[in-house]
């Protein structure tokens, strides 16, 4: 009588463990999930708090210059301007490039690669349009820029 329903013991054993290996997938998916949020708010906390001080400097500074440009002294002010489209500029140029570089790297890695080292030389470029963004060519950054990325290309390839 008992060999009768070892089947359907069986059977029932099964499904008990198929549901909880599932739960047990569902649960360290669900782990996962809520750690990767955590680390993403903490970052931009961060990033946010950073970002937020380097405007209210910014902010700071503009507000000493426009001080100066009722008694007719603009010169300070109109450099502060042009530091900031400058710096506007360079980040959204830079960014968009870097982000372009590393959609194009699947298909070609050199272009990919000749994208995000040009992303590089934005600020350069924005010096000789008189916008300063405070950043002096050396070359030993472009020798840094380069093998960061020909190690990162590396990297990704292996």
């Amino acid at each position: 009588m008992i060999t009768i329903f070892d089947w359907l013991g069986d059977i029932i054993g099964g499904i008990g463990d198929a549901i909880g290996g599932t739960f047990d997938y569902l649960g360290g998916q669900i782990s996962n999930m809520i750690w990767d949020a955590m680390l993403q708010w903490f970052y931009n906390a961060i990033y946010d708090a950073v970002a937020n001080f380097i405007l209210l400097i910014q902010i700071s500074v503009g507000a000493l210059y426009m001080f100066s440009v009722p008694r007719g002294y603009t010169d300070g002010f109109n450099q502060w301007l042009k530091q900031i489209i400058a710096l506007c500029l360079t980040a959204f140029m830079q960014t968009t490039l870097l982000f372009l570089g590393l959609l194009t790297f699947n298909d070609s890695m050199l272009l990919g690669l000749g994208i995000m080292l040009a992303a590089n030389e934005v600020p350069r470029i924005a010096q000789q349009f008189g916008l300063d963004s405070s950043v002096r060519v050396n070359m030993m950054s472009v020798v840094h820029a380069t093998s960061t990325a020909v190690n990162l290309t590396k990297k990704l390839v292996s």
